[in-house]
């Protein structure tokens, strides 16, 4: 997973937003029903994430993210499209939690990497 400068400077988007996001590239596993994705966390905010997917997703529904070093987050999985996808957090993170999490991945390295999942819970 990489971080992009916009830990620093939240990325500028032309829609308001709720909360900020950061730019990230975690791969992801997406799994709903008997079905799974694969693909990656894009960009992550204290309210949800955005997911970008090598295959469209078409169910819509509640889903689990479990996300290295962070407990498992409920979502719903609200929208998408050919290629990506948006999950809204349950339970919003912290904006420090967002930011400690995002900082040690990032000082973790290559070498660390871990799989986001993302589980159907019906």
């Amino acid at each position: 997973m990489y971080l992009s400068d916009s830990i620093v400077r939240p990325q500028r988007v032309r829609q308001r937003r709720q909360f900020a996001r950061l730019e990230v590239q975690c791969p992801a596993r997406i799994r709903i029903g008997t079905r799974q994705y694969a693909g990656y966390i894009h960009n992550i905010s204290q309210g949800g994430a955005k997911l970008t997917t090598l295959s469209p997703i078409r169910k819509l529904g509640k889903v689990i993210l479990r996300l290295p070093d962070l407990p498992p987050l409920r979502c719903q999985l609200r929208w998408t499209d050919p290629y990506n996808a948006g999950v809204a957090f349950e339970l919003r993170l912290s904006r420090e939690e967002l930011l400690r999490w995002a900082r040690e991945r990032s000082s973790a390295g290559v070498d660390s990497i871990l799989e986001a999942e993302i589980t159907s819970t019906t």
